[in-house]
C-alpha cells in the first residue's frame, strides 16, 4: 500500500468514526468552534497523519534529529540524558545583606544559578536617597547602587562556578562592569564566567516601560554589551532576549514569539553593521521565554516553533556558519499572571505542571514563580519548594530519559507548524516596516499586545476563560 492509499484509508476511518460518535460529539462540554488556543487557533477533536499531510510536513526538514539543524527537537543530541536543565529562581531581597543570605541559601539547597532581581530604583539608575526612588527602594528586589553593595551581595559566592543573571536592561553596562569587577577580586577565570545581562531594551519600549534613554542610544548601549561579551567572555550571554515580558503584558503566543524574534533580528543587524561577525555574537544569545500550565500544549509547540524559526533566520538571513549560532537557548519561566492569591498553595500544583511543560519544551533553564509571589518577594520556603518541584519533575517522572518525547505527535507537530507560519507572517510584517525599532517607534508591537490583552479580558469577563 503506497502513502496516498494509507492516507485515504485513514480519511475513511475518520469519517466513519465521526458518523458513529456524532451523538457523543453533540454532548461535548462546549461547542466545537469554542475550542481554540490562546492564539485563536482552532483545536480539532483529534489529529491524524492527515493534518501533517495538509501542512506538507517533512520529518527530516521540520523535526529533524536532536542536536542538528533545525534544532526543533533540541539543541543537543542528548538533552536531559546528559544533564538536566539549569534550576534558577529570580529573586532579590531589599538589602545587599539580605540578598546575600537568600542567594547563598538557594545555592546550598540545589540552585546552580543566581538570577538577580533589582528594585526599580536600581534598574532606573537612581540612588536609594534620590527623590524619584521614593517608595520603590527594596520593594520588588535588591537595592544595589555601588560596587560595595555588589561585594556584600555576593560575599561567599564563587561566581566562577555559579551562573549569575542580571535583570538590568537600561543599565546593562553597569551590571556587566560590576560582575567583571567581582570576578577580578575573586581571581575568577573570565573564560569560565557564566551568566547573562538581560539587556533587551526593545522589550522595555514594547511592554515593560523600564527604559531610560531614547531607543537609538539605548540600542547602542545594548549592542556595546553584546560586543564586549562576545569578544572577551565566551560563556557569557551579552543579551537575554525576552518574550516573557511581552506575554505578561498580554501578547498571545504568536505575538510573544514573533516580536521577540523580530527584536533579536534588530540587535543582530545592529551588531553586523558594526562589523561584528555573526558567528561571534550569536552563540552567546539566550532567550527568556514563557512556559505555563495554562494552554500547556500551545506553549510547548510555541517554543519548538521559535527554535526552528531561529535556526532558519540565522542560517538563511544572517548566513551563520557555526552550528552554535543557530541553536536557540531557551531560559523559560512560568508567568506570574498564571498564579493566584486565593488558595495560594494550589500554585505549587500549577508550578509542577508548568515545569513539565518547560521540560517537554526542551528548556535549557527553568525559572519558576514562587507560590507566594502574588503577595510580594517570595519567602525562603517558597523558593525551596520551587527547587524541589523541579527536582521531582527531573528525577521522579522519567521525563528526562528520552529526547523530545512529543516529537511525532500529530497534534504537537501540526500546532508547531501553525504557530511557525503565523510568527513568520508577523516577522515579515515588521520587516516591511523597516524592522523592530520602527515597529516599536510607530506603536505596532505595543498596539498588537494591547489588542491581545483587551481580547483576553473581554473573554474572561464574558465567562469564556476560566482564569
Amino acid at each position: 500500500m503506497d502513502e496516498q492509499e494509507k492516507l485515504s484509508e485513514i480519511k475513511r476511518a475518520v469519517e466513519g468514526w465521526e458518523k458513529s460518535h456524532a451523538a457523543e460529539f453533540a454532548a461535548e462540554r462546549k461547542k466545537e468552534e469554542e475550542f481554540v488556543s490562546e492564539s485563536g487557533i482552532p483545536i480539532k477533536r483529534i489529529y491524524t497523519p492527515l493534518d501533517l499531510e495538509e501542512k506538507g510536513y517533512n520529518y527530516l526538514k521540520d523535526a529533524g534529529l536532536p542536536g542538528e539543524y533545525p534544532y526543533t527537537r533540541g539543541i543537543t543530541s542528548t538533552m536531559y540524558r546528559g544533564a538536566i536543565w539549569g534550576i534558577s529562581q529570580y529573586t532579590g531581597y531589599p538589602t545587599a545583606e539580605e540578598a546575600n543570605r537568600i542567594w547563598r541559601e538557594q545555592i546550598s539547597r540545589g540552585l546552580n544559578s543566581v538570577s538577580v532581581a533589582f528594585d526599580l530604583a536600581t534598574q532606573r539608575g537612581f540612588d536609594p536617597d534620590h527623590p524619584r526612588a521614593e517608595g520603590e527602594v527594596g520593594r520588588i528586589g535588591a537595592s544595589i547602587s555601588s560596587l560595595r553593595d555588589y561585594e556584600i551581595a555576593f560575599e561567599g559566592i564563587d561566581i566562577e562556578n555559579v551562573h549569575v543573571g542580571q535583570v538590568f536592561n537600561a543599565f546593562g553596562t553597569i551590571g556587566l562592569a560590576a560582575h567583571l569587577a567581582l570576578a577580578e577580586q575573586q581571581g575568577a577565570d573570565l573564560n569560565k564566567l557564566r551568566g547573562y545581562q538581560q539587556n533587551d531594551i526593545l522589550k522595555e519600549f514594547a511592554a515593560r516601560g523600564n527604559y531610560v534613554y531614547p531607543v537609538e542610544p539605548s540600542m547602542r548601549m545594548s549592542v556595546d554589551v553584546i560586543s564586549y561579551a562576545c569578544a572577551h567572555l565566551p560563556l557569557y550571554a551579552g543579551i537575554h532576549v525576552c518574550s516573557y515580558h511581552l506575554s505578561e503584558k498580554g501578547a498571545n503566543p504568536v505575538h510573544e514569539g514573533a516580536f521577540a524574534l523580530a527584536n533579536m533580528i534588530a540587535y543582530l543587524e545592529n551588531a553586523a553593521q558594526r562589523g561584528i561577525n555573526i558567528d561571534k555574537v550569536a552563540p552567546a544569545i539566550s532567550f527568556l521565554g514563557v512556559f505555563d500550565h495554562c494552554n500547556f500544549f500551545e506553549h510547548i509547540a510555541k517554543n519548538r516553533a521559535m527554535r526552528r524559526l531561529y535556526a532558519s533566520i540565522l542560517k538563511e538571513r544572517f548566513k551563520a556558519k557555526d552550528p552554535r549560532s543557530m541553536q536557540f537557548r531557551g531560559y523559560l519561566a512560568n508567568k506570574g499572571t498564571s498564579l493566584y492569591r486565593e488558595q495560594y498553595l494550589n500554585n505549587i500544583a500549577r508550578d509542577g505542571i508548568a515545569s513539565v511543560c518547560a521540560a517537554l519544551s526542551g528548556a535549557q533553564l527553568q525559572d519558576m514563580r514562587a507560590y507566594d509571589e502574588q503577595y510580594g518577594i517570595p519567602t525562603s520556603e517558597a523558593i525551596t519548594t520551587n527547587v524541589r518541584v523541579q527536582q521531582i519533575v527531573a528525577y521522579e517522572t522519567g521525563i528526562t530519559d528520552t529526547v523530545d518525547p512529543l516529537a511525532g505527535s500529530y497534534f504537537i507537530e501540526s500546532l508547531t507548524s501553525e504557530l511557525e507560519e503565523k510568527m513568520l507572517q508577523e516577522i515579515e510584517t515588521i520587516d516591511r516596516m523597516g524592522g523592530a525599532v520602527n515597529a516599536i517607534r510607530n506603536g505596532y508591537e505595543q498596539r498588537k499586545i494591547a489588542e491581545n490583552a483587551y481580547k483576553w479580558q473581554r473573554e474572561f469577563e464574558a465567562g469564556g476563560i476560566w482564569r
